[in-house]
């Protein structure tokens, strides 16, 4: 016994040194939390200083046998878990072929691959574009445990939900009870969360891969799912049913006290449609926002178009909804431009969401009431973003700065709008920009405020954010093959302070951003992982 304690404690100050520079961060999600902020607040491994001195640290290609925009997903992480095969930070990444990758990512190894192997295939009725198969739906994790942060109450607002922390960063305190599934501690399995192509969920152990449970019926043969998000033992994704084109939201409660799933909840849309990136913002109570796209407006046969819809937690009944004006027949096409996946966050006390219409302006709700009494009125909206034939493309994020001022950044494809009073910018942006506003109180009435618009930035995914810095993918000139390029942008002008030059190959993956441990991480249409950051010891 002693011997295992002594063990034991050299395993654990092994640990301490090999993370002296930072406790080990998760991202366990897209844009790395529920809200879809994509700001990780407390990586102290990267700097304003150091951030130049960026390098490649991670490039490994992965057998995917699929091309294409959406063929490989960024990475989930785990910052450390406490596996049989020692201390590990782990990335997890699916592809269209199939298959899931574990990657040790100080080593670059490969730390175990499981292919789900269905026979599901089905084609799409006039869906063009849909129907890809393999793993169609970004993989989760569960946020680890918020250590330190006693249950208050809810912060109230439609339906019931799990108790919450309040402030600029509240954060959802861990419900009681275990379910299908567990917390899990400081380094404890937890485990990760995927979609087969024959629509059902996967619980794996973390540290090898095995289904923890038999997979579970949870979406459409084949649909085309947006990114799992877990919270409070509850699995939610957004998706489009390949079959017959139509959109909804899909949760699955994991939390039965008998250790059994509950029925699958789906809210259908009906009409327009979701964006595939992130798909729903979650709030701290619990509830789900979703944005749809163009198409008919009929509340009473609930089809939902151009509309933010605030759905209850778990069983997805619709709760309140915000619509945002016609911007007439020209926008209403089948464009990604200006369908977003909003963004959810806190400010003085107070639950906001911003989210983009099909006019190409943003719109600033409350949580609680969006919309008003005649669910068409906003707390405010910014002029359009974007020029015509432009817009705002995959989704917002947010941050706030040391001195307390709130961040909303939107990527632009395209040039942004002239009419747009800028203040700051950094060169032409004909391609494409991140065009960041700053949330300020004119006496008590809440404003979006441009504040710079970045350089040129070719087809710009999601930024991501921490210790004020901003990163931005290129995703590259799919029709002239221009390869992704990474950029770090200054979080309070948009200046650049670095780039990764033409270190990247192909065009990237429009599947998102991930930042954590000192690197940021990406994926491009060859199935390549890159990794660039900080070097970590070791």
């Amino acid at each position: 016994m002693r011997r295992v304690a002594i063990q034991v404690a050299i395993s654990l100050a092994g640990c301490a040194m090999a993370h002296a520079q930072g406790r080990p961060i998760d991202w366990p999600s897209y844009n790395g939390d529920a809200q879809r902020t994509g700001w990780e607040k407390i990586d102290s491994r990267i700097t304003k200083d150091n951030v130049k001195d960026f390098q490649l640290v991670l490039k490994r290609k992965l057998d995917n046998g699929q091309t294409g925009p959406y063929s490989l997903t960024p990475p989930v992480m785990i910052g450390l878990l406490i596996s049989y095969r020692g201390f590990k930070e782990l990335a997890f990444v699916a592809g269209s072929s199939g298959n899931m990758w574990a990657i040790d990512v100080d080593t670059d190894r490969m730390f175990w691959q499981k292919h789900f192997d269905t026979t599901s295939r089905i084609k799409a009725s006039g869906v063009s574009g849909l129907c890809e198969g393999g793993v169609t739906t970004m993989p989760a994790l569960i946020p680890p445990i918020n250590f330190g942060v006693r249950p208050r109450p809810s912060l109230g607002g439609p339906g019931p939900g799990a108790p919450t922390a309040s402030g600029a960063d509240a954060t959802p305190v861990r419900p009681t009870g275990r379910g299908l599934i567990a917390a899990g501690g400081f380094g404890a399995p937890r485990p990760a969360f995927a979609v087969s192509s024959d629509g059902k969920l996967h619980l794996m152990n973390t540290s090898t891969g095995d289904d923890v449970t038999p997979p579970m019926p949870f979406l459409p043969a084949n649909a085309q799912g947006s990114s799992l998000t877990v919270v409070d033992r509850t699995v939610y994704t957004t998706a489009t049913d390949c079959a017959n084109g139509r959109s909804g939201v899909w949760a699955l409660d994991l939390g039965g006290p008998e250790k059994k799933a509950a029925p699958v909840a789906i809210f259908a849309l009906k009409g327009g449609s979701v964006s595939r990136h992130g798909g729903l913002a979650m709030g701290t109570d619990g509830t789900v926002f979703v944005q749809t796209g163009p198409g008919v407006l009929d509340p009473a046969s609930n089809k939902w178009s151009n509309t933010l819809l605030a759905l209850t937690p778990k069983k997805l009944k619709l709760a309140n909804y915000f619509t945002a004006p016609d911007p007439g027949s020209g926008a209403k096409s089948t464009s990604n431009l200006n369908l977003t996946t909003p963004v959810v966050f806190t400010y003085k006390e107070k639950e906001l969401v911003v989210s983009a219409g099909a006019d190409g302006r943003l719109y600033l709700l409350d949580a609680k009431n969006p919309g008003g009494e005649d669910h068409k009125t906003p707390l405010c909206q910014t002029q359009p973003v974007a020029s015509a034939g432009a817009g705002i493309w995959g989704g917002l994020s947010s941050w706030q700065d040391s001195d307390g001022t709130r961040w909303i950044l939107a990527p632009v494809w395209g040039p942004v709008n002239p009419e747009l009073n800028v203040p700051a910018n950094n060169g032409t942006a004909p391609n494409g920009s991140i065009v960041a506003f700053k949330l300020e109180d004119r006496g008590g009435k809440l404003a979006l405020t441009p504040a710079w618009v970045s350089r040129d930035i070719h087809s710009p995914e999601q930024p991501v954010i921490t210790s004020g810095v901003v990163f931005a993918l290129s995703a590259g000139d799919y029709g002239n093959s221009t390869p992704a390029v990474l950029y770090a942008l200054d979080g309070a002008t948009g200046k650049e302070m670095y780039s990764t030059g033409n270190q990247v190959t192909a065009p990237a993956n429009l599947t998102g951003v991930t930042v954590a441990n000192g690197r940021v991480f990406f994926t491009t249409t060859d199935s390549t992982l890159y990794g660039f950051g900080i070097y970590l010891e070791r």
